[in-house]
């Protein structure tokens, strides 16, 4: 007579490595089943060094390819809420996909997020941003921030603190659209002086010549010289307070010359990586420290 128990199969205990990676693709499928969010792409994030060698870092949202899927209504002026409100709920609902899917990634890679919400850092942030690290799992230390420029130039103390705790715990504070909305390098500078800032992060692209270009010989340079010129200068300006910039846009030989010869501390773009899905990212960060690959899961992961 045959054991009750023969000829069923077991499954092999998880290790606690896999159990840990089993438990974040769980998190990340309730993520994304709650959010409205289309899946993320990354650009991963290369850091120049002082000899010029490039270091794969970590990876950034790209936020040009969530725009082009984001439902118009996230960002509308609604009856019942605000506009300042959809922004913050938004931030809220990225930040959390972005986590969870980063705290699948080696230790030491790092992740950042450019937020949208103009009055962002509020004297609030630090809570929400603490409610969903804890929920995420993923530590402060590994996390960095691009803010609004109207956010960081709020005139109110609470927010020199709330940058402040951020740095204290490992993140590190950028500056996003540098040359895009009316600047003010008082901003940047007093910011700077403090310890308050990192550095700024600034869109190469705004370099390229207009398709309206016109020149006598009708050979028109990639690059608006003008443009060259004065960013050129603008960027030796950030550095002078001991800020880093962070060159993002970098789509084509020229604006990686361009990048690496201001002294761009780091770099992404579609020149240097296109935007990766979920799976891809991790792959790369696997290949990089040498862990074996979790393609199936990874693949679970991509798919929800």
């Amino acid at each position: 007579m045959k054991d009750a128990g023969e000829g069923t199969r077991r499954r092999p205990a998880l290790s606690a490595s896999d159990a840990e990676t089993f438990a974040t693709t769980l998190r990340s499928r309730r993520a994304r089943q709650k959010s409205a969010l289309p899946p993320l792409r990354w650009l991963p994030r290369i850091q120049r060094g002082k000899n010029g060698e490039e270091t794969l870092i970590g990876a950034q949202v790209d936020m040009s390819q969530l725009w082009l899927s984001v439902p118009r209504r996230t960002m509308r002026r609604g009856k019942r809420k605000s506009l300042v409100q959809q922004q913050r709920e938004f931030d809220t609902e990225l930040l959390k996909a972005a986590c969870v899917q980063a705290a699948t990634w080696p230790e030491g890679t790092r992740l950042l997020v450019t937020l949208e919400d103009d009055q962002a850092p509020d004297t609030d942030f630090n809570a929400r941003l603490a409610e969903i690290l804890k929920e995420t799992g993923f530590p402060f230390s590994r996390l960095d921030l691009a803010f609004q420029e109207a956010g960081l130039g709020q005139d109110d103390q609470e927010i020199c603190y709330t940058l402040s705790a951020l740095r204290d715990q490992g993140s590190r504070i950028f500056m996003a659209g540098l040359g895009t909305p009316p600047s003010s390098l008082a901003i940047l500078r007093e910011r700077g002086i403090n310890g308050l800032l990192d550095g700024v992060q600034f869109d190469v692209s705004l370099l390229t010549a207009s398709p309206l270009t016109w020149a006598p010989d009708g050979n028109v340079d990639i690059l608006d010289p003008g443009a060259v010129a004065f960013y050129r200068a603008v960027l030796e300006a950030v550095a002078s307070v001991n800020l880093q910039v962070r060159a993002i846009g970098v789509d084509t030989p020229e604006l990686l010359e361009f990048a690496r010869n201001v002294g761009c501390a780091e770099m992404s773009g579609a020149v240097l990586a296109p935007a990766e899905t979920a799976s891809q990212i991790a792959e790369r960060f696997d290949a990089m420290s040498g862990r074996p690959r979790r393609r199936r899961m990874s693949r679970t992961t991509e798919g929800l």
